[in-house]
């Protein structure tokens, strides 16, 4: 932090109350944030989350008083240094903010805002650009995997200007392709974290069968129409019943007690909130995205509808997508069972997700090793884009005071 950095009118921060820190402000796929280097944040934990809530205006319904948009997707921040490990370039850190609470999370990843961390580390001089595109390879310190991150690059700095074109975000960009390596077992110990393709589970009100995996972050996924929705709704419709939600989180609560995350699937929203993950699946469906785009059924091989922070995700997640692919290459998985008579996932093809936004297509792979353990890998493509390189400020007071709090 520097303290005695001056703003463009002369005035001492440290007279004014306030710390600083070098960010930049990026859009990472369908998310946004801030993006820093490991260097420039406090060492201490309390201390960086202190101040990572005070720079986004957490805790606040709004967060008017920072950088946060009053949406989990856009109060994201990515961590990012050098890596000592033989074989990697550097290591990502990402960090939910949460928007109403003084809270932290550093539970599984955050691949959309992975999209932009190549990018970054070619812009801070992490990483040197290479001649057309530059390979990255980037730990992910929240799950230990490594993801193969493949960056257009020109004159030197990361390319941003191309023809991709991305559900959720408007015009194009250039191609960032992103290979996730053994994804596998985040948290759990096997990409199957019970054993089986497929549970059946009592929610209160119901029986219904699940598909646990964890594959990138671990997601369990639902039929929508055992939970009585067709799995084509709108964010706006789910977040308008609260049935269907309350449902949905008594799924995820289930799944974080099969982690050990919690001691019974009631403490989920409160101990964690954001892992694991859940997602409703259903047959291809005819439906109108938000924007008042038209998706036909024969665009999809299943469509989904992921829930963030307790929140429905205006489009789907990375990690989501990733998941969802591995799982309809798995026999017997409610994913699979839709996908299946469809055409076969076991080989390294696109399988195509119909979600609020629009459809992302993912090319996943998997096999059995000797052992009989689950190997499996996925390859998307993301765009990114640079905002703002500059400060970002924060109330030392409102620093201090947040760092009380997390540590009582």
């Amino acid at each position: 932090m520097t303290a005695d950095a001056k703003v463009p009118l002369g005035i001492a921060l440290d007279q004014a109350g306030l710390m600083s820190v070098p960010c930049a402000f990026m859009r990472g796929g369908t998310s946004r944030g801030g993006y820093f280097l490991e260097s420039d944040l406090p060492a201490d934990p309390v201390a960086r989350d202190a101040f990572l809530l005070a720079a986004y205006g957490s805790p606040h319904v709004h967060q008017i008083d920072g950088i946060g948009g009053a949406n989990a997707l856009t109060s994201k921040a990515a961590i990012v240094g050098p890596s000592t490990r033989s074989g990697i370039d550097i290591e990502y850190t990402f960090c939910q903010v949460s928007v109403d609470r003084a809270m932290v999370s550093r539970g599984g990843t955050c691949g959309n805002m992975l999209s932009a961390v190549g990018p970054f580390a070619l812009l801070t001089g992490l990483i040197k650009a290479r001649e057309d595109e530059t390979a990255i390879r980037i730990l992910l310190t929240n799950t230990d995997q490594v993801v193969a991150a493949t960056v257009p690059t020109i004159s030197g700095a990361p390319e941003f200007q191309g023809t991709c074109t991305l559900p959720g975000v408007s015009g194009t960009g250039a191609r960032i392709r992103l290979t996730f390596e053994d994804c596998g077992a985040s948290m759990a110990q096997s990409i199957l974290p019970t054993g089986n393709p497929v549970d059946v589970i009592d929610i209160g009100d119901r029986d219904i069968a699940v598909s646990f995996i964890d594959a990138a972050t671990p997601f369990v996924f639902v039929d929508a129409a055992s939970l009585g929705a067709s799995g084509t709704e709108l964010p706006a419709e789910i977040l308008a019943n609260e049935t269907l939600a309350g449902r949905l989180e008594r799924v995820r609560g289930w799944a974080a007690t099969v982690l050990g995350l919690v001691p019974h699937a009631a403490a989920a929203n409160e101990v964690a909130p954001n892992v694991p993950r859940v997602m409703m699946v259903a047959k291809p469906a005819d439906y109108e995205t938000a924007n008042g785009t038209k998706v036909r059924a024969e665009q999809v091989d299943v469509c989904v509808r992921q829930m963030a922070m307790q929140k429905p995700h205006r489009a789907i997640s990375v990690t989501g997508s990733v998941c969802c692919a591995v799982a309809a290459a798995i026999a017997g998985t409610v994913v699979a069972e839709i996908v299946s008579g469809e055409r076969s996932m076991n080989e390294a093809e696109q399988v195509h997700l119909g979600h609020p936004s629009g459809t992302t297509g993912v090319a996943a792979h998997i096999e059995t090793a000797s052992n009989d353990a689950i190997v499996a890998s996925a390859t998307i493509d993301r765009t990114a884009r640079l905002l703002m390189v500059g400060q970002i400020y924060a109330q030392t007071a409102r620093v201090n005071d947040l760092a009380r709090t997390l540590q009582s």
